[in-house]
């Protein structure tokens, strides 16, 4: 258990004058105990039952594992695979639980570093190995395997070849080829954590170094926004200024820009006028697009401003605002 946040847990529970909460949002249950209660993804199979104490309730199916692999070191109560449990009192389903899990604790921080240097390079390697005549499915499989490799699961995984880049924000690989120009997009999650990177390559699409130019653009306004203390709301109004200034102001409508993210890709999609302020140790991945273009990495928020924890060295890059940002691969 991550006792940082579980005090913070029962402080929130003393304030809502909750004795005991059953916990089984598979997000709530990461966030406690680093582990995993999915199978099916997004259904858990056990809930936490956490009052002085905390214990697992799932069934005998799942209970040895769990115990060894998952929550280990805690009570572990089972039951028939027939006769689903059902909890007695307040539950992570009508209780949202998400505004405790948005300030990361040291060794979520710590986690949070690794799995977001694993998610860059691997989406890195599989782009670095593609070539034209992959299609969309091949170089999703490639991601896939350097993912889950490195035992990252990915919750997320597009791509888009050339012709469908211009088309489509949230391009589902299909049986294409790639062509002259591809994007792979992945949101890759271990021990709960999600980390979120894009990165576009480019086989002789010279004309996309423009577009790509213009996203930095974007991003860069988001980014130099985002400080302790400024609203996610100031950071949308800097990133719809920043679409005006460049004369696309309609391309803010076509696909969300980002926000805070942690343990679901994103745990608040930032809108106009939302007040929730950036803190130091949130964690943020925005990203801007236009048709053929899109930037996006993961990032802590720290005091002393914002660390790329999607950094892949390998990756062709250029400062952007003080920051190294990612070129579209070429060749």
């Amino acid at each position: 258990m991550n006792q940082a946040v579980l005090t913070r847990l029962r402080l929130w529970m003393k304030q809502n004058n909750l004795d005991r909460l059953y916990v089984q949002q598979p997000e709530n249950f990461s966030w406690l105990t680093g582990g995993d209660n999915t199978i099916v993804v997004g259904r858990g199979v056990g809930w936490l039952e956490v009052e002085e104490t905390v214990r697992l309730h799932t069934s005998r199916v799942e209970a040895a594992r769990m115990a060894e692999e998952e929550t280990p070191g805690l009570e572990i109560v089972s039951y028939p695979w027939h006769a689903p449990f059902e909890p007695k009192g307040e539950t992570d389903l009508t209780n949202d639980l998400t505004h405790l899990r948005l300030v990361l604790s040291e060794p979520e921080q710590q986690r949070y570093r690794s799995l977001g240097t694993t998610v860059g390079i691997a989406l890195g390697n599989a782009l670095r190995a593609a070539s034209p005549e992959w299609t969309e499915g091949e170089l999703a499989g490639a991601v896939s395997e350097e993912l889950l490799s490195r035992g990252v699961q990915p919750v997320v995984l597009l791509v888009a070849g050339e012709r469908r880049i211009f088309k489509y924000r949230h391009p589902l690989p299909r049986l294409e080829k790639l062509g002259r120009l591809c994007m792979g997009v992945v949101c890759g999650k271990r021990h709960g954590l999600i980390a979120n990177v894009t990165r576009l390559r480019s086989f002789g699409r010279t004309d996309i170094r423009r577009l790509n130019h213009l996203v930095l653009e974007v991003e860069s306004a988001a980014l130099s926004t985002s400080a302790p203390g400024a609203s996610l709301g100031e950071v949308i109004s800097a990133i719809q200024n920043a679409y005006r200034d460049l004369g696309v102001a309609e391309e803010f409508e076509n696909h969300h820009q980002g926000g805070l993210a942690g343990y679901q890709p994103r745990e608040i999609v930032a809108t106009p006028g939302n007040t929730t302020r950036l803190e130091a140790g949130m964690a943020l991945a925005w990203n801007p697009s236009l048709p053929g273009a899109k930037v996006e990495d993961t990032f802590l928020l720290t005091e002393s401003g914002l660390e790329n924890l999607t950094f892949d060295p390998e990756w062709p890059a250029v400062a952007v605002g003080g920051r190294l940002r990612p070129l579209v691969m070429e060749g």
